[in-house]
């Protein structure tokens, strides 16, 4: 920070799920802000009886880093994500039958998010917090077979290096970084593709949205519905239902619900509810 003239300030957030594990994880937290002399801030998240998602715990750690982020006039918000979670999350993604936006897996910036680590892996990592004596902890629940990324990183990966590819992480990483700048240039050109707003969705020709190419009308959809699924990406079950009917050569009106989502063909007009 002193050579690129930049501040920190550390966040963190408790979810209460470990035990006197977590309240562990957030004194060293706290710790290693002291040591440092760096503003702290901390988000006490006690979820119901019911252990929430692994998705509706990020949704919680990022909506309070962007809140802090707000509050502060900070620039970017950087985690953590290394190059054995990006071969990680392309394995995952590609073994849960992804398409090109999926496998490009996560990019080192993305709006305010940033990901310094993302080229490094955990092994350096960890080298560099014992070089220096810098205290660690390991979550538990990064070792349960029951999950399926934990069966990626402990049996998968390591099955790989010994049989196939010895540098299968760095070089997965490194897939996942290049395919990312393909769907960044794909994300680029704009389709000739008009879709009128109404009070309540969306509304657009279905022959104009079926003229463009495959990939451009699934980049489309992923574009039109995000919006209505409260910004997350279309699972690929719902994509395809929707191309379905796209596609129907049924004369009647159409509707399908989808997981809250309405679609409604009536002749070449579709609406998005």
């Amino acid at each position: 920070s002193q050579k690129h003239a930049f501040t920190l300030r550390i966040a963190h957030v408790n979810y209460h799920l470990r035990g006197d594990a977590s309240d562990l994880d957030q004194a060293l937290v706290e710790a290693l802000a002291a040591r440092y002399g760096l503003p702290y801030s901390l988000f006490s998240y006690k979820p119901g009886a019911k252990t929430p998602s692994e998705e509706r715990l990020r949704d919680v750690r990022y909506a309070f880093f962007e809140k802090l982020r707000q509050q502060t006039h900070a620039t970017s918000i950087a985690i953590a994500h290394n190059q054995d979670d990006q071969a990680e999350t392309l394995l995952l993604r590609l073994l849960r039958g992804a398409g090109l936006s999926g496998l490009a897996a996560m990019r080192p910036k993305n709006n305010h998010i940033i990901r310094p680590l993302i080229e490094m892996s955990r092994a350096d990592i960890e080298t560099y917090l014992e070089e220096r004596e810098i205290s660690s902890r390991t979550d538990a629940s990064n070792t349960d077979p029951r999950y399926f990324r934990n069966r990626i990183r402990h049996e998968l990966l390591p099955f790989l290096e010994e049989n196939f590819q010895p540098q299968a992480r760095k070089l997965l990483a490194e897939t996942a970084l290049l395919l990312g700048d393909d769907y960044a240039l794909l994300e680029t050109y704009a389709a000739p593709f008009a879709v009128a707003k109404k009070p309540l969705g969306i509304e657009f020709s279905c022959s104009g949205l079926l003229a463009l190419p495959d990939p451009i009308i699934r980049r489309e959809l992923r574009t039109l519905l995000r919006p209505l699924l409260a910004g997350k990406n279309p699972e690929k079950n719902l994509l395809n239902e929707v191309i379905k009917s796209l596609k129907s050569n049924k004369n009647k009106t159409q509707t399908v619900t989808f997981k809250g989502l309405k679609f409604i063909r009536k002749g070449d007009t579709v609406r998005l509810l």
